[in-house]
């Protein structure tokens, strides 16, 4: 396949002057990428920034809200967001205008398959990292890459006269198994192992100087200065304030303080609006270490007034009786289910239940009537909290099992379900089949996924589990988000399954996400949960006292021949002479 696309024109965004529209006035210019230094100037003369409203405050302030792109690949699995840096921007569409066509159609596969797609710093790194992937874009299916192997490749000689036979579709099904290859609208894609090496580190001295648009904007000194952390708490706790005024919200309140968290802690800012008593808080140890690496102190300061705008408007209003009132409260409670050892020291303030490991702690979720917005609007109970409402942690524990099934219900998709979305159900019946009844994996979470995990504290969750997988099955803690259930099928090993979660923790995740290094394993017929290794253990035990039981049986069954044999010896004249002599007679 080739390729037609405008080079001048990669794909282009719709930036907007911010000031203008929180007056309720769109002003905003389409700019293509890659872009100009004087094109990007001549785009904000015409929006108004740099320019000053009626009460003489300079507009300068601007976000994106839309885009255009003639890279389907880009569109699909790419999320460009509102406050993107306009220099990035500006160098991912120059490294793409650069492509041949050869180039461009591996990129756009690759895009589907990669999992550096999370920002544009990481798109950025994987057009110079093409090289660790293999396309091979005649093979759109598993039959195409089986005969691809044999035909071309052939890693055996096969006659000719065979080759009638060959499961060519299986044989290609399981390459792909076998590399974690995918196939794409632009054909077989698999990473060959190579290193991925990151040549762009995010900051914008790594860009080089020629693609850079955005030289003309004033850099203020802070971003000059290499503030120490905390001076840069100080100046930075005052200049949100401003930064959030300019943008339209008044007054507000700054608090900094330890945050215990669930996996660690952090110090935290929290930002209040005048006249509430729920705010957005931050980690602000995170943008120190961003402004460390970037020295971007106003871009970081941008994005964080943005950030805690945008939590303004979600945040829930509540005022602080009800927040306190069981009554009130209790139809919002909800179930989260975390590491019992990481978050030992955390726990101590907590009211929670163990769960071997796992530990169920619970949660108010103040926007849990807007199902699959997760609970990132929510309160964690702790000890001090039940005795001022006077209930107990029974009480707590029984209504929070019943409620949070119901406001986060749980849900169990199939693996090939989820795959066949991301790819599309035409591509994944040529890959893989039309047929996907014998599931063996399947994703369990709640809608928004947020703190998905909480399902394994659900009273059903195990035997309703264990209806969908189809009997007995693993549980893998893909993170506090969701989990992987994994039928057991007899041949899977806990030990095996103990590594693949121990790598994807290690490699993955983020710290706070981590759930658990171990498997665990739910016997449905039995209805027990527990620790794999206790599972396997118990299994062996049963196998020991059956094999015990046959020894036994089997010494039984040999005395008892032994005996027949005693018996069987015994001459037959023998018996009447004995009858006789116990009565008293003779024998005839």
């Amino acid at each position: 396949m080739s390729y037609d696309y405008d080079r001048e024109g990669i794909f282009e965004a719709f930036i907007t002057n911010l000031g203008k529209y929180n007056e309720g006035a769109l002003i905003g210019e389409w700019v293509k990428f890659p872009a100009t230094s004087e094109e990007i100037q001549k785009a904000f003369e015409k929006i108004g920034i740099g320019t000053n409203d009626e009460f003489g405050n300079v507009y300068e302030e601007w976000f994106i809200t839309d885009y255009n792109c003639n890279l389907d690949a880009l569109v699909k699995n790419i999320n460009f967001g509102e406050y993107e840096n306009l220099d990035e921007l500006n160098y991912l569409a120059s490294k793409i205008g650069k492509f041949d066509s050869y180039e461009l159609e591996k990129f756009q596969a690759v895009l589907e398959v990669s999992d550096y797609t999370g920002s544009i710093k990481d798109v950025i790194n994987l057009t110079d990292n093409l090289d660790k992937y293999d396309i091979y874009p005649d093979v759109k299916n598993c039959e195409d890459l089986g005969i691809y192997y044999v035909d071309e490749l052939e890693p055996v000689k096969v006659p000719d006269e065979l080759r009638y036979y060959i499961d060519y579709e299986s044989y290609g099904r399981d390459i792909a198994l076998d590399e974690n290859g995918q196939f794409t609208e632009n054909g077989y894609v698999r990473d060959n192992g190579d290193s991925f090496e990151e040549y762009y580190d995010g900051t914008i001295e790594s860009i080089p100087e020629e693609y850079r648009v955005m030289n003309f904007m004033e850099i203020s000194e802070k971003g000059m200065e290499n503030m120490d952390y905390e001076t840069f708490k100080k100046e930075f706790s005052e200049d949100i304030k401003e930064k959030l005024y300019d943008i339209g919200y008044g007054d507000v309140t700054v608090i900094i303080s330890d945050i215990r968290k669930v996996n660690g802690h952090y110090e935290s800012m929290s930002v209040v609006p005048e006249g509430e008593i729920m705010g957005v808080n931050f980690n602000l140890e995170e943008k120190f270490a961003k402004y460390e690496h970037s020295g971007d102190y106003d871009g970081i300061l941008r994005s964080t007034a943005f950030f805690i705008a945008d939590g303004f408007d979600l945040t829930p209003k509540a005022e602080m009786p009800a927040l306190f009132n069981y009554e009130t409260m209790k139809d919002k409670l909800s179930v989260e289910v975390i590491s019992a050892e990481i978050n030992k020291e955390f726990l101590t303030d907590i009211p929670h239940d163990r769960i071997e490991d796992l530990a169920a702690v619970y949660r108010f979720a103040l926007n849990s009537g807007e199902m699959g917005k997760g609970m990132a609007a929510s309160i964690l109970i702790t000890n001090r909290m039940i005795d001022m409402m006077g209930i107990t942690h029974e009480q707590l524990k029984n209504d929070a099992l019943s409620n949070a099934p119901k406001i986060r219900p749980a849900v169990i998709t199939g693996m090939s379900e989820l795959i066949k979305d991301m790819m599309g159900k035409e591509a994944y019946e040529r890959a893989y089949g039309k047929d996907d009844a014998d599931e063996k994996m399947f994703v369990a979470t709640v809608p928004g996924k947020d703190s998905g995990a909480g399902i394994l504290a659900y009273q059903d969750f195990m035997d309703k589990a264990a209806e969908r997988v189809g009997g007995d099955f693993f549980i893998l803690p893909s993170s506090i988000h969701e989990i992987l259930l994994v039928k057991d099928t007899g041949d899977r090993m806990a030990d095996e399954l103990r590594n693949m979660v121990k790598h994807i923790n290690k490699t993955e995740l983020r710290p706070e996400e981590i759930l658990s290094d171990n498997v665990y394993h739910y016997d449905s017929k039995e209805h027990i949960f527990e620790l794999a290794e206790k599972f396997e253990a118990r299994q062996k035990e049963k196998m020991k006292g059956i094999e015990m039981k046959a020894d036994s049986r089997d010494s039984v069954i040999k005395d008892m021949k032994s005996k027949q044999k005693e018996v069987s010896q015994t001459p037959i004249k023998n018996i009447p002479e004995k009858a006789a002599k116990s009565k008293g007679g003779e024998a005839l």
